[in-house]
């Protein structure tokens, strides 16, 4: 064709080129778009979307057209477990975005199948060949080397508004060359975090609250919260969140009967059960996790698997080190691997944690892919290494008590810092849980000593924290074992234990029947001490009925027993219970001599909780004698002495004291110690909160503290205390 120049032009239409063109001057080429369907996301998002709201709409603020004022990258990466909704979200927002007409182009989607059970990845090649033909290229003009893809499947996007969803990407190399060019926006969705992956705006899926799952859960299996509340609550936190799990557990129960679903979430009680409960014929709990398990290298795969041996869903760096055998710095690599496939997370103590679900799936790769000799010794190396740091915390926490002798065969490659008792305290009240599920562990392990040891190692802060209930339940299970043992000594040690707890608790009957039971084991295990705690111990229940003279009785006889032992710590304990019987009873000289030589002696053994209940017990010797000024004087010394411990109890006991004495001169200031005092012994569960609460009802109304602002400089008055 001939120009009005005198030029030739050329102008050629089609979109398959084959064999050699020879043009002349200029050439026009056209290239008809290829057929685009503007449809939208492949198929419709589910009608049941719960909880993620807030997701969707970040989603969509980063999606929305900015008219050209202010060029951005509209790229964005879902990250979340395995059955969290990461698709549901991104087909959900696609359809959002794509009905207010932001991308008249359509929606281009294509699952990558990063984590697809059963399938191969998709390599970037493949990926990049399937967008192409579905943007309209035929399968004889698709290129052959990746780059050439890449390059065709961005000219294909240009000068066109599309959004791209990436679902279930494994790496950032396959999320990479799928990036559409400036104009369009894509959203991608992954198991792993794709650390490599620059420049995109990254959303982290977690589970679903507990409300939350209970609504979803009852809008999937379209059931009335009237009738099937209790059980659909139960369900659901079985669930944990997981919204793959809620959907798989709705479509097991949809259109059943109350009863039936009661009978299902009693299936779901049962944890080494639950995953495959978790499946309906379709979908599975467990094959989903099943799919970034198999995607793992064996070094993290094998820590995943030994994870699932402890007892507890949250673990941290040291027993990681001690289940895998290996030093932490080793178990921080795999355990990150593990946090970016999204199969553990972190949480701001530097602690591991683990969905219960990934929890039980772990522990059946353990029980499954490795050897029995394999997994006892992990778990004898865990549960070494919770007694081993909870023996040097208990002797920072209680340096001169009496304790069971025991050695740990093989230390743990790593421990906490637990040297000091405030760092021993801080341990024991973070891995409370932890610890007791690692004692019924070691129960039912081959050594099932440790279970009792470990108890006798939890006792000093058992005693500082006033957890008497806990305390039980830990002493009930290392009884059960001791007596399967036929260990009397140790029972003997227990029934006293459970004995302290029940006095505290103010069931003084029940603790007389594990008084006696100590002491008979105690006898027949030729144990001095123990019967002299025994009796000590009786001395007590003495106490609480009234029968002062007899607990008398009871004291010098075990303090004569600790004497002759040599037995500093607990003789001086005696001095302090007896003084508190000899208060009762008028005699307030013998009681201040008994409680100035235990306070000597617990400063010399640099007890400072003891030194506190000593310092108390001379302030309530003084209340009952009169001297409100000597009174006070004590108190506040065991208030500082309370704090610099870290003792709720005594800290309220002192301040109980000090508003006492203050009351009928300083109502104000009494107002405030008792209400610190209420505050702690409320936090503590202790029944001496009612006495408190009565003596406060006492000052009427006058004194509003929360709107009084002179009490602010009460603190400051008493010394910062």
């Amino acid at each position: 064709m001939t120009g009005e120049s005198g030029t030739v032009d050329n102008a050629i239409t089609g979109g398959v080129f084959l064999g050699t063109v020879v043009q002349a001057a200029r050439v026009t080429l056209t290239v008809p778009p290829g057929p685009v369907r503007p449809l939208g996301v492949p198929h419709a998002p589910s009608s049941v979307f719960v909880g993620r709201d807030g997701e969707t709409h970040a989603l969509l603020d980063l999606l929305a057209p900015d008219g050209g004022t202010s060029p951005r990258r509209r790229v964005a990466l879902v990250t979340g477990p395995a059955g969290v909704g990461k698709s549901e979200v991104l087909l959900q927002t696609a359809h959002r975005a794509h009905r207010r007409g932001w991308f008249p182009g359509g929606v281009l989607a294509i699952d990558l199948q990063g984590n697809a059970a059963g399938l191969p990845r998709l390599t970037p090649s493949e990926a990049l060949g399937r967008l192409l033909y579905r943007l309209g290229l035929p399968l004889d003009a698709i290129p052959e080397h990746v780059e050439d893809r890449a390059a065709a499947y961005r000219e294909c996007l240009s000068n066109r508004s599309v959004l791209v969803l990436l679902d279930n990407a494994c790496d950032s190399s396959q999320v990479r060359p799928l990036l559409p060019p400036d104009g369009c926006a894509a959203l991608a969705s992954g198991r792993h975090r794709l650390p490599a992956l620059d420049d995109v705006h990254r959303l982290e899926l977690t589970t679903l609250p507990p409300e939350r799952s209970c609504e979803l859960f009852l809008a999937a299996a379209a059931l009335a919260q009237h009738g099937a509340g209790r059980s659909a609550r139960r369900i659901a936190a079985h669930c944990g969140g997981l919204p793959l799990a809620l959907r798989v557990a709705a479509a097991r129960v949809r259109g059943e009967t109350p009863k039936e679903l009661a009978e299902f979430a009693g299936w779901l009680d049962d944890e080494r059960n639950r995953l495959v409960e978790l499946d309906d014929g379709e979908r599975a709990v467990a094959a989903s996790f099943r799919a970034s398990y198999d995607r793992l290298d064996d070094g993290p795969r094998l820590l995943f698997a030994l994870c699932g041996l402890h007892p507890g869903t949250r673990l941290d760096i040291h027993a990681v080190a001690a289940l895998a055998d290996l030093p932490p710095r080793d178990v921080h690599r795999g355990m990150r691997e593990l946090r970016d496939a999204h199969l553990v997370d972190t949480d701001n103590s530097r602690h591991y944690r683990l969905h219960d679900l990934l929890h039980a799936y772990a522990r059946t790769r353990a029980h499954d892919d490795l050897a029995d000799e394999t997994v006892r010794a992990a778990l004898d190396r865990l549960i070494d290494c919770y007694l081993y740091t909870a023996d040097r915390a208990d002797t920072a926490v209680a340096p001169g008590r009496y304790r069971l002798p025991h050695t740990v065969a093989r230390p743990p490659r790593s421990t906490p810092d637990v040297a000091v008792r405030e760092s021993a305290l801080a341990w024991f009240a973070d891995e409370l849980p932890q610890l007791t599920a690692v004692l019924r562990a070691a129960a039912e392990s081959s050594d099932p000593a440790r279970c009792w040891h470990l108890a006798d190692a939890m006792r000093g802060f058992f005693f500082h924290a006033k957890a008497w209930d806990t305390w039980l339940e830990v002493l009930q299970v290392a009884l059960e074992a001791a007596a399967r043992a036929d260990e009397p000594r140790v029972q003997g040690i227990l029934h006293n234990s459970m004995g302290v707890a029940l006095i505290e608790l103010g069931r003084s009957r029940e603790a007389a029947r594990h008084y006696n039971e100590a002491r008979a084991r105690f006898e027949s295990a030729g144990d001095a001490h123990g019967v002299a705690t025994s009796v000590e111990n009786r001395a007590w229940v003495h106490q609480c009925a009234g029968d002062h003279e007899t607990a008398l009785a009871d004291h010098r006889q075990a303090l004569e027993v600790y004497r002759t032992l040599g037995a500093r710590r607990n003789a001086a304990i005696v001095q302090r219970g007896m003084a508190l019987a000899e208060m009762e009873l008028g005699r307030h000289q013998e009681a201040a001599a008994h409680l100035t030589e235990a306070l000597e002696e617990f400063v010399a053994l640099g007890l400072e909780l003891d030194a506190a209940m000593a310092l108390n017990g001379l302030g309530e010797g003084q209340v009952k004698a009169g001297d409100a000024i000597s009174a006070r004087r004590y108190f506040l010394r065991a208030l500082r002495r309370s704090r610099a411990c870290g003792s709720l109890f005594e800290e309220a006991r002192a301040r109980y004291g000090l508003g006492t004495v203050l009351a009928a001169t300083d109502p104000r200031r009494a107002a405030h110690h008792w209400r610190r005092a209420l505050s702690h012994y409320r936090a503590l569960r202790s029944p001496h909160a009612a006495r408190v609460l009565a003596q406060l009802s006492t000052l009427g109304n006058s004194f509003d503290y929360l709107r009084d602002s002179s009490v602010m400089g009460i603190e400051a008055r008493e010394g910062g205390q």
